[in-house]
C-alpha cells in the first residue's frame, strides 16, 4: 500500500529509510510477516515500542512509533537503514486509518451499540429483526461474529471480547461486504471507543442503551467513562446519521443536545420516548405482553422472555432497524420471534436463571425483572471479579440485600486477588448473606434449597465456560452446574 497520502495529510511523519509499499498491517510483533508495516501501540500494560525489535527481525519494512526515545530510535535506524521509520501523534488513531486503507470495503448499513448494559442483546436483536425482514445480516461482539442466513465468515483473532482491534474489525467488515452482507450491528465498548478502534468505520446509526458504574479501573471516573462512550455521538457518526437514544436515562438530555447540535437524526425510545414509546408491560409465565406506540401507531405484542430491561433492548433494536430503512410493520412483528442471547436471564431449568450481570445496575435490573415472576422467595448467587473495579463490590452487596430474599456470596473470576477479601468487601453491605467459597457448592445450595414457588438467579458469568483463578482459566459453566442439582 502507498503511504504517500498519510505523509501528505500529516498522519505520518517520515523519519528515515526507504519508502516502500507494505503488503500487510500488524500491531502484534508475533504476527508480523515479511513486508509488513508494524504500528507500535502504547499500552496500559505493555508499550508496543519494546516489540519493534522483534517486528524488524520478522521482516517488517515500515515502523510507526509514538513518542519513542530518540537514542533507541537512532540505534534501530542505524541497524536497519533500509526500513522506513515514521512518527505519529496518535498511534491508535493512525492504526484505525491504516486498517481502513488496507481493508477499504464496508457494509452499507453499520450500527454501533454502546452503553453499560444491553449491548450484546441489542446487536443480536438487530441482526434477528433484519433476518426476519430478509436481509443477510451479522452481529459482532461478546458472542463473536454471528451471521444470519450465511455460513460464518472467517476472520482474524478478535483480540477483545466486545470490540475487536481496528485491524481485525476492518478485516471482518471487508469480509462481510465481499459476502454481500450489507447489514451489521456491533458492540462499541468504552475501551474500543477510547482507543480509537472504531474511528474509521462508516456508521449509519448508533445506539446508547444506558450508563452505570463499570470499568472505573480503566476510566477512573464515571464522567470519563461517559465521555468515552459519548465519542460515538460527538465524533464518529457522520452528519445526518441516526442516534437511537434511551429517553428514560439521566444522560438523555446531554446526549440529545449534542446530537441535535451535530445535526444527527434522533430516534428516541422508552416511557418518555417520542419515536418508540413504552405504554405498558404485563408479566407472564416466561414471557411478557407489551404495548408500544411506534411513530404514533399502537402495537400490542408478546415477547418470549422476561425482564423490563429486555423490553428496552427490543425498543433500541427496533429503532436501529428503522434508522436503516427497515419496514416498521414487519420489524415490529419480527420482535415476537426474537430469541434472547445465552446468559441474559436465560432460564436453564424452570425458575432457575443465569445472567451475565456483573455490575450494580445489571444486578439491580435482573433482580427487579424476576420479582414479578416470583411467588415465593427470590434467591441470588453472585460474586465480583478480581483485579477489576473494587467500588462496585459493596454496591452490589447492598442491591442484593435490598432486592433478594436469600443471598449467597461466592467467587467470580478472582484472578490474582484473594477471593476471601473480595467476598468480604461485598458482605460489608450485605451482612445477612451466606458465604460460599466454592461456586459449585453455592449453586448446589441454592438449587437444592429452593421451594416450588421460589426463583433462583445465578449472576455474573452468564455463558462463560471458565473460572479465572490466577492465570488459569479453569473449566466451569453455571448452566451445567445447575443441571447437576435439579431434583
Amino acid at each position: 500500500m502507498d503511504l504517500t497520502s498519510f505523509i501528505t495529510n500529516g498522519t505520518l511523519t517520515f523519519l528515515s529509510g526507504e519508502l516502500t509499499f507494505p503488503t500487510s498491517l500488524s500491531m502484534n510483533s508475533k504476527t508480523v510477516k515479511e513486508g509488513d508495516i508494524f504500528v507500535a501501540i502504547p499500552g496500559s500494560q505493555h508499550d508496543g515500542i519494546i516489540f519493534i525489535g522483534e517486528a524488524l527481525e520478522r521482516g517488517a519494512n515500515s515502523i510507526v512509533t509514538q513518542g519513542m526515545d530518540a537514542k533507541k530510535l537512532i540505534r534501530l535506524q542505524e541497524q536497519y537503514p533500509e526500513v522506513a521509520f515514521f512518527e505519529t501523534h496518535n498511534a491508535r488513531k493512525t492504526l484505525s486509518l491504516l486498517a481502513a486503507a488496507f481493508y477499504p470495503l464496508q457494509p452499507d448499513n453499520s450500527v454501533a451499540v454502546t452503553g453499560t448494559n444491553g449491548k450484546t442483546s441489542v446487536v443480536s436483536f438487530i441482526r434477528q429483526i433484519w433476518a426476519h425482514l430478509g436481509f443477510p445480516a451479522a452481529s459482532l461482539g461478546t458472542l463473536g461474529l454471528v451471521v444470519a442466513n450465511k455460513p460464518n465468515v472467517p476472520f482474524r483473532e478478535m483480540g477483545d471480547t466486545n470490540t475487536p482491534n481496528a485491524i481485525a474489525l476492518h478485516e471482518i467488515l471487508q469480509n462481510l461486504k465481499e459476502e454481500h452482507i450489507e447489514h451489521v450491528a456491533f458492540e462499541a465498548s468504552s475501551h474500543g471507543l477510547h482507543q480509537h478502534r472504531l474511528d474509521s468505520v462508516k456508521l449509519k446509526a448508533a445506539v446508547f442503551t444506558n450508563l452505570s458504574n463499570d470499568h472505573l479501573d480503566y476510566h477512573e471516573t464515571l464522567e470519563s467513562y461517559f465521555e468515552a462512550k459519548a465519542r460515538l455521538f460527538k465524533e464518529l457518526i457522520p452528519k445526518h446519521g441516526y442516534a437511537i437514544l434511551n429517553a428514560d436515562i439521566a444522560e438523555y438530555e446531554t446526549l440529545y443536545s449534542l446530537c441535535r447540535k451535530r445535526k444527527l437524526q434522533t430516534i428516541t425510545f422508552g416511557k418518555a420516548g417520542k419515536t418508540i414509546r413504552l405504554i405498558s408491560i404485563t408479566p407472564g409465565e416466561g414471557a411478557q405482553d407489551i404495548h408500544l406506540s411506534v411513530e404514533g401507531k399502537s402495537y400490542e405484542l408478546t415477547l418470549p422472555f422476561v425482564g423490563q430491561f429486555q423490553v428496552y433492548n427490543v425498543m433500541a433494536a427496533l429503532g436501529a432497524v428503522m434508522a436503516c430503512g427497515g419496514n416498521q410493520e414487519q420489524a415490529v412483528q419480527a420482535c415476537t420471534y426474537l430469541k434472547s442471547v445465552p446468559g441474559r436471564l436465560e432460564q436453564v431449568v424452570p425458575r432457575v436463571y443465569v445472567d451475565f450481570a456483573h455490575t450494580p445496575d445489571a444486578l439491580f435490573t435482573a433482580l427487579k425483572a424476576l420479582r414479578p415472576h416470583t411467588k415465593g422467595k427470590l434467591w441470588v448467587v453472585f460474586g465480583c471479579g478480581g483485579n477489576r473495579d473494587t467500588s462496585k463490590r459493596p454496591m452490589m452487596g447492598e442491591i442484593a440485600d435490598r432486592l433478594a430474599d436469600e443471598i449467597i456470596i461466592t467467587d467470580d473470576n478472582p484472578r490474582h486477588e484473594d477471593p476471601a477479601k473480595i467476598r468480604q468487601e461485598i458482605l460489608a453491605k450485605c451482612s445477612r448473606a451466606s458465604e460460599g467459597s466454592s461456586r459449585h457448592h453455592a449453586i448446589q445450595t441454592a438449587v437444592e434449597g429452593m421451594d416450588l414457588d421460589d426463583v433462583v438467579l445465578i449472576a455474573g458469568k452468564g455463558p462463560e465456560n471458565y473460572q479465572i483463578v490466577g492465570d488459569l482459566a479453569v473449566p466451569f459453566n453455571d448452566s451445567e452446574e445447575i443441571r447437576k442439582y435439579v431434583r
